[in-house]
């Protein structure tokens, strides 16, 4: 989950960035284009300078011309500027190049100059698309600043300008009627570049927002997988010991059926002395047993994927007859409570396994009930629709709650010299095996575990 999260954090994260840049991209190519389309012009405008030179030789398009080939020489440091990066900074210096031309027109014909006025209005847009819609209002007020000096200006005499091209002079009322094309000019710029610029910075904080959320979903799953790989690193100390148990399992298994051959042949020479001795025949008898173990234990190591119907009811009346002759002191009562119908159903698996794990939970019950020798250790057989459950009940020392919490954990004992595993591998065969499960009941006035194993389909 945490690492779909990072994955879509990732995503989004890329799609702001992309944005930001696109939008930075952008305004650096709207520079460029006015750039580009500036120095076009003012190289054309120089052209036919240079031809009016050529053609008239007039000293008033030679004063022209040097102003051309200046502002030529301005638009290229823009440029340079430009392509070092420094775009905010190209884009002020080619807004004041705008300016300084308004002006002068302004200047020379009056401010009812149209293309004067037009270069103005010009002037406010591109501010607003090349450098933010926060200063148009700068530029507004600047360029009436400049109309209200430039008209002052001709009323007091300081400047004269041609006004041959226009057929009134200009008054105070023209300064307010281009007050009001200005505010409208820098109106609809605001709108636009604050609607750019607050989409932009909403994307921006989103951006920093999940940039915070992939740090913190980053730390939790670094978090998450040291602690999985804390378990595993213990999941493998268990196996490992496990494994050395099997092998040591194994030689053990191999020395006591060389034992048990001697030993068989011993009996055999004391039964052919004494015939009708009891306690011999008991022995030779439990011996068989021993062995028939060994060897279902061998072909269990050989082949652990036996798997075959039997009845559960069968295999646990043999198994508490074993335990009967192993506990002596302990007090087993059996009970099937299926119908005659149920009780023919089998289950599918190795029967030695599900001998082995009712010997594990009887013995730990037995072992429980030392301090109540009396008290009887009850295997109960049950039938559902589908499964069928055996449940260990015995009314010994009980299990704490403390130890509840990690009953069926490997190496985990409540008996001192215990080894911890017996209630592990119960769950492991009934789980891994059966494919079933396992648990112990909640009560603590007594120990009853409960096994559920699911019937075949028929």
């Amino acid at each position: 989950m945490i690492v779909r999260r990072l994955r879509i954090l990732k995503r989004s994260e890329d799609y702001l960035t992309i944005k930001s840049q696109n939008w930075t991209a952008t305004s650096a190519n709207i520079i460029q284009v006015v750039l580009y389309g500036s120095f076009v012009v003012t190289g054309v405008v120089v052209g036919l300078l240079l031809v009016s030179i050529a053609s008239f030789h007039s000293d008033y398009s030679s004063v022209q011309l040097c102003a051309g080939f200046l502002a030529l020489f301005y638009l290229c440091v823009v440029g340079y500027v430009i392509r070092r990066k420094y775009v905010r900074t190209g884009a002020w210096m080619l807004i004041f190049a705008y300016l300084c031309v308004a002006g002068f027109i302004l200047h020379a014909w009056g401010v009812n100059a149209p293309i004067g006025i037009l270069l103005l209005g010009f002037v406010i847009v591109l501010t607003s698309i090349l450098i933010g819609a926060r200063y148009i209002g700068f530029m507004s007020v600047t360029a009436v600043i400049l109309l209200i000096c430039l008209q002052v200006s001709t009323e007091l005499g300081l400047s004269h300008p041609d006004r041959s091209m226009l057929d009134n002079n200009s008054t105070i009322n023209d300064i307010a009627n281009y007050s009001v094309i200005f505010s409208i000019f820098a109106l609809i710029s605001w709108l636009s570049g604050k609607q750019t610029e607050d989409s932009l910075r909403r994307a921006l904080t989103a951006e920093l927002q999940l940039k915070e959320e992939k740090e913190s979903l980053a730390a939790k799953l670094k978090e998450r997988t040291k602690s999985l790989e804390e378990v595993q690193a213990k999941e493998m100390r268990h196996l490992y010991r496990f494994a050395e148990l099997g092998q040591l399992t194994t030689v053990i298994l191999h020395e006591l059926a060389n034992h048990l051959s001697v030993l068989t042949l011993d009996i055999d020479n004391l039964k052919e002395r004494h015939r009708n001795s009891v306690a011999i025949n008991q022995a030779k008898e439990s011996i068989t047993y021993i062995d028939t173990i060994i060897e279902q234990v061998r072909d269990q190591i050989k082949q652990s994927n036996t798997i075959e119907p039997f009845k559960p009811s069968a295999i646990i009346k043999a198994t508490i007859m074993q335990l009967e002759k192993k506990l002596p002191n302990a007090r087993i009562v059996f009970k099937d409570i299926r119908s005659n119908s149920e009780r023919k159903h089998k289950i599918l698996g190795d029967p030695l396994r599900l001998s082995q794990v009712v010997t594990i939970l009887v013995t730990n019950a037995s072992q429980a009930n030392i301090s109540h020798p009396k008290t009887a250790i009850y295997v109960q057989l049950g039938s559902s629709e589908d499964s069928i459950t055996v449940s260990i009940q015995d009314f010994g020392t009980g299990i704490s709650m403390a130890t509840r919490q990690k009953l069926f954990q490997p190496h985990s004992s409540v008996k001192s010299s215990g080894l911890g595993i017996g209630l592990y591998l119960t769950k492991q065969i009934i789980e891994t095996h059966f494919k079933g499960r396992v648990h112990l009941d909640p009560s603590l006035t007594f120990t009853q575990f409960h096994l559920h194993i699911p019937l075949p389909k028929q």
